[in-house]
């Protein structure tokens, strides 16, 4: 049986054919079968449960118990009776459950001893699926899916008149299905094979039979991951009573039949991987009861219909087209077009509409949708739209962000996890966002994710899979595989303004999912499979992380070579509804990845060169190239330094060898400054430069020195003081010490002077790398951007943008995400920075040295 969706079926049966626990007292089990299900668990090793094995009497306890539901958990191995025949004194045993306990074995023939059976639920079993089965003929639920068996089905479950739900799902049988399946008038579900059908992963292949035709009575139909073929059948339309139909990684080719219109009971709908045949949405209209549908890569055109506001229930609506090169051939302009509808009911919740043609602005309703992912099509973008959902227009088609002006060669991401820094040196950035089902982010306009993919049973961290043993097989860092993003659809990362060229791009992988397939457990029948696309191009199908690495918890890298033409780079992990769908549960499958790395194989034009001139490395080299925790635990010393003037002289703090450090503390100047009059306090050099004063009503004489750049612009123009000062503050000498120089040179050209102004400028250009301190001879480029533009977050004008400190602390450490920087502040717009004043940094500074990469 197939998670719980029918257990109610199973439940009011044994309601109503349970004898009353009064009467059962009087009753003993017929010894037949006493002695055929004692020789069957003999066979399996398996033990009674003390539930229901009472006093030696299997037709006792749980087994005649109403109120003991026989899927309930502890409760397992679990039989049930029925105890009215031959007056009251005879019980039979009418269900047998032996599920997920590691049992081994084959089917015997002592099953047949229980004629009475009404329902079959068993795994972890082997063999062939016997033809004796056949002369059950009291079975109505027959659930042997997510087990080892092989060969063909047999002919003779056609015989099995009152059957109502077969499960055949996962496992590994061969041949067709046989026609006279369609002789089951009752048949509802099939699940994993064909009928209240669960045929997941089951091995048939070939066409469904025309008989089926007959199954007028079906419910429920699961086909995925076999493979069949031929035309979607026509006559699936005439099952009026179709509830749920997912006809998902087959080789099936289309169009969708018309028919399905009348199938107007349907709750939910998947179809993908249709392999030729264009479809439009018309057969949808009259299906009002849809809560789900789900269109994936089924070559659907046309417009999304404007009918589709009325469906009341419907709460996911995926209709997205993979961008894949294999496939284009047969799309041609087979893609949705058009513009979204300009309303929507309020039920729906998850939609995915990436990868077609749609175009127009943006309708209202798209604010109010947690996930929605439009990437990969032709909307129109400008200052009035940008921000309703933030970096879309980086990911539609042409991917524009970037083009002219590509600034980066590589990019490193940690997926599903904090930032690591691999034993190679390479930094991998933190990845933890939350996806959900339809969602995309854009980070920095450097790179980006796009998730698609509902889970079913899975819960907990659902799109991240984590794992603490010890992964081996690497010579990287083991960090990198304690946690990897997982998708139960389509994952896709994007590098975003990288410089044409051939680039290599590796893949970190690890199964930490799913136990060992050696372990002798049934959960080791786990498969996880599903392709790897990198720039369109197919180059791994039927990806098996355990195959390839030969085992779980083994880490396997695999390298691609690829060629960069548009400034963009695509990974695209896809699951082809391949693999099994529910071991250990509904929704563990679908793409996991750990990490991936992509670099240049060519000189970047442009950029800095590495340079051996070597001996004169800044604090940078030791900031840049350590651990994040390091970076912030040296820059917040330097901001919280108090330097304190007293009558015997300075005390100066020198960071760095370029020059001194002149700050307060937040209580030093809150104390010192109370009463102060910042009128006509300001010298040339902007915020931050105040002059040399003294304080009034008799407090001790204390200076401000020089100041430039440190002081936030309430504080310099109203005194007012806040912790926020502070992180202001803490903006600047990041800044300082990402450069080697000091925040205000006078000696350096216009557009330089001006730490702050330079740094926004070169920011704006996409530039910002050209900030490193020149003498460096290596950095990682991440890092330093992160340094960025956590700094410009600090130096924002309203004190209410900036960040806390415990916030600044997570985004460096990459915990957090770095919020997106509005624009360049105020203060750095309305003000002439060129200060002509004699300052103590001009003297400190050699000022014939160029602060820009330019010089190397």
């Amino acid at each position: 049986m197939r998670g719980t969706n029918y257990g109610w079926l199973i439940i009011i049966f044994f309601f109503s054919l349970s004898p009353q626990n009064s009467i059962a007292q009087n009753a003993t089990t017929d010894p037949s079968e006493v002695i055929a299900l004692n020789t069957i668990f003999q066979k399996w090793n398996v033990k009674a449960n003390p539930m229901w094995n009472m006093s030696g009497e299997p037709c006792t306890g749980s087994a005649i118990n109403n109120t003991i539901d026989v899927e309930q958990e502890g409760n397992n191995p679990s039989i049930k009776c029925n105890c009215t025949y031959n007056n009251n004194t005879t019980c039979h045993i009418t269900h047998l459950r032996v599920q997920s306990l590691d049992a081994h074995g084959v089917i015997p023939e002592e099953i047949t001893a229980l004629p009475y059976l009404f329902k079959i639920d068993l795994n972890y079993f082997s063999g062939t699926l016997p033809t004796f089965l056949g002369n059950l003929s009291a079975l109505q639920i027959l659930s042997v899916s997510h087990n080892a068996f092989s060969g063909p089905i047999p002919k003779e479950l056609g015989n099995l008149k009152d059957l109502f739900m077969i499960a055949l799902g996962s496992n590994n049988f061969s041949g067709t299905l046989p026609p006279e399946l369609g002789n089951l008038p009752n048949l509802q579900l099939v699940a994993a094979l064909i009928f209240c059908s669960y045929i997941d992963s089951c091995g048939l292949s070939g066409e469904i039979p025309s008989t089926f035709a007959k199954l007028q009575n079906m419910r429920v139909l699961y086909a995925t991951d076999s493979p069949f073929s031929g035309k979607i059948p026509e006559f699936i339309g005439s099952w009026k009573n179709l509830t749920e139909l997912r006809l998902v990684g087959n080789s099936f080719e289309g169009p969708i039949p018309a028919s399905f219109s009348e199938l107007t009971s349907l709750q939910s709908l998947r179809i993908s991987d249709i392999y030729s045949g264009s479809s439009s949405l018309d057969f949808v209209r009259n299906l009002t009861n849809l809560n789900e549908l789900i269109l994936r890569n089924a070559l659907i055109s046309g417009k999304i219909p404007s009918y589709i506001e009325g469906f009341q229930s419907l709460k996911t609506l995926y209709v997205s087209i993979p961008k894949q090169s294999d496939q284009l051939k047969f799309l041609g302009n087979n893609s949705l077009s058009g513009i979204l509808p300009s309303q929507l009911n309020d039920n729906i919740q998850n939609i995915d509409a990436s990868y077609n043609h749609l175009s127009g602005s943006l309708p209202p309703w798209v604010i109010t949708m947690s996930q929605l992912n439009l990437v990969a099509n032709d909307f129109v973008f400008d200052s009035s739209n940008k921000s309703v959902l933030a970096g879309l227009e980086c990911l539609q088609r042409d991917f524009p962000c970037n083009r002219n002006a590509a600034p980066y060669t590589n990019f490193s991401l940690k997926c599903g996890g904090p930032e690591v820094r691999g034993n190679t040196g390479i930094v991998y950035e933190a990845e933890r966002l939350y996806l959900g089902p339809a969602k995309f982010y854009v980070i920095d306009e450097r790179w980006a994710v796009s998730k698609v993919g509902l889970f079913a049973d899975k819960r907990g961290k659902l799109d991240i899979e984590g794992n603490l043993a010890q992964v081996t097989g690497s010579t990287e860092n083991p960090e990198l595989f304690h946690t990897a993003r997982m998708s139960p659809g389509s994952l896709r990362y994007y590098g975003l303004g990288l410089q044409n060229g051939p680039y290599t791009v590796t893949l970190h992988f690890a199964e930490i999912g799913f136990p060992n397939r050696n372990s002798q457990k049934w959960a080791g029948l786990a498969r996880r499979m599903f392709d790897i696309y990198i720039q369109g191009s197919l180059r791994h199908k039927d990806f098996d992380i355990a195959k390839e690495a030969g085992g779980v918890e083994k880490a396997l890298v695999k390298k691609f070579k690829v060629t960069v033409s548009e400034n963009y780079l695509e990974i695209h992990l896809f699951w082809a509804g391949k693999g099994t769908c529910c071991i250990p549960k509904q929704g563990y499958y679908g793409p996991l990845i750990a990490a991936i790395h992509a670099t240049s194989d060519f000189t970047p034009s442009g950029m800095r060169k590495s340079s051996q001139r070597g001996k004169n490395k800044t604090v940078l080299i030791l900031a840049i190239t350590i651990p994040a925790v390091v970076v912030f635990i040296l820059l917040l010393f330097g901001v919280v330094y108090i330097r304190r003037k007293s009558n015997n002289g300075d005390d100066t703090a020198v960071l760095g060898s370029s020059h001194h450090l002149n700050t307060y503390s937040y209580a030093e100047l809150r104390a010192a400054t109370d009463d102060f009059n910042f009128s006509n306090k300001l010298g040339e050099g902007g915020f931050g430069h105040v002059h040399k004063g003294t304080l009034p009503d008799g407090k001790p004489e204390k200076a401000i020195l020089e100041l430039k750049g440190y002081l936030a612009p309430e504080y310099a123009l109203r005194g007012h003081l806040t912790e926020k000062a502070d992180v202001f503050a803490f903006g600047v000498l990041a800044l300082e010490i990402l450069s080697g120089r000091p925040n205000f040179c006078n000696g350096l050209e216009n557009e330089k002077i001006y730490l702050l102004e330079w740094a926004w400028n070169l920011y704006e250009m996409n530039q910002s790398l050209e900030l490193v301190d020149p003498t460096l001879t290596e950095f990682d480029e991440n890092e330093a951007t992160r340094l960025v533009r956590v700094a410009l977050l600090c130096t924002q004008a309203s004190l209410w943008l900036r960040p806390p400190m415990s916030r600044v602390i997570g985004m460096l450490l990459g915990d957090m995400e770095i919020e997106a920087i509005t624009s360049k502040p105020s203060y750095l717009t309305d003000f002439d920075f060129k200060d002509t004043s004699t300052s103590v940094f001009s003297s400190d500074v050699d000022t014939s040295r160029d602060y820009s990469s330019k010089s190397m």
